[in-house]
């Protein structure tokens, strides 16, 4: 960039003082400087690429044995929130206040402070750990925006809908973003005989955003690996962690404190965030250098290979009570 920039000002000799009527203009050495220094100062204004490591670095910065000081005091997120106007999320604006109360108690007990911001059609200034954003979407809506953040280029969209046709949220983490198809949510999740906007549709609708905020605070499945810390249900076998994919209609979700861990390293930009900050954000790389580095191993495919570690016991394990009156388990 700077090599191209001193190409341009290399201009003839004589065009070193340029004078015009009623105006005399500084000579080229003192416009290279200035213009040099502008760059600089934008060079220093911008993120730097992350350094190459050596096997060695990347070892030892991919470990998750020792996820070095962790300060776990509060910390506080801003999550910008926009629901889409019109008939086909009206349920959703009647539900979200309650949702969003259940979802900062939970984070509120992991030592997470979620501070809410209306947000309008096109997201703020947004940046990983601090300013994230969900947005509630109609249909069409979050096709598009799917489409966008995954570059799903038109000749394999039909592809896309197929492998996701029982999906309705996605956490990009490199955009901070949590995308949920409303529509899809009642439809394909929302308990059909009962009212739409039901207290156990809310506590199932809460239960999403909590999962997918997990994503966006650094956190992986429960179930992506058979023999890491993190257990699919906690210690008493009843209670879903709330990274696994056993989270709709629970009342009660709970953690095991290597998340908890993970979280407060992640937002307090220590070891997890540059993990992730070393991979530009990508959860499929950062995925494959924690198990290439900490000898985790998948689930067999078409087998229960993670059954194992169901209800593993490693770690503290941390519950959230919420709404257990209603019956739902």
């Amino acid at each position: 960039m700077i090599t191209s920039s001193l190409k341009i000002l290399s201009l003839p000799e004589n065009l070193q003082k340029i004078k015009g009527p009623g105006s005399n203009f500084l000579p080229l050495s003192w416009l290279r400087l200035a213009f040099l220094a502008f760059l600089l100062f934008f060079l220093l204004l911008s993120p730097a690429a992350a350094r190459e490591l050596s096997p060695q670095e990347e070892k030892a910065l991919f470990s998750l044995a020792d996820l070095g000081p962790v300060d776990e005091a509060s910390k506080t997120v801003v999550v910008e929130t926009y629901i889409a106007p019109g008939p086909e999320t009206a349920a959703c604006r009647r539900m979200m206040p309650l949702v969003w109360n259940r979802v900062q108690a939970f984070y509120a007990r992991l030592g997470v402070n979620l501070v809410l911001q209306k947000g309008g059609p096109e997201p703020g200034p947004l940046a990983p750990a601090r300013h994230l954003r969900v947005e509630m979407l109609t249909h069409k809506q979050w096709l598009a925006r799917s489409f966008k953040a995954f570059e799903v280029a038109p000749p394999f969209r039909l592809r896309f809908l197929q492998v996701c046709r029982d999906k309705c949220a996605f956490a990009h983490l490199p955009l901070s973003v949590i995308h949920v198809s409303f529509q899809t949510f009642q439809e394909a999740e929302a308990r059909p005989k009962l009212r739409k906007d039901d207290q156990s549709n809310r506590d199932w609708l809460a239960n999403l955003l909590i999962h997918e905020m997990g994503h966006l605070l650094g956190l992986y499945h429960a179930h992506e690996f058979v023999n890491d810390p993190v257990a699919e249900y906690l210690p008493d076998g009843k209670t879903p962690n709330f990274m696994s994919h056993e989270i709709a209609f629970k009342s009660k979700l709970g953690w095991v404190d290597f998340q908890k861990r993970m979280i407060h390293s992640y937002l307090g930009q220590g070891k997890v965030y540059q993990q992730y900050a070393q991979v530009n954000f990508d959860p499929l790389s950062y995925l494959a250098l924690i198990k290439k580095y900490n000898g985790y191993r998948e689930p067999k495919s078409g087998k229960k290979g993670r059954l194992q570690k169901k209800t593993g016991k490693a770690g503290n394990s941390g519950t959230n009570d919420l709404d257990q009156e209603n019956g739902v388990d």
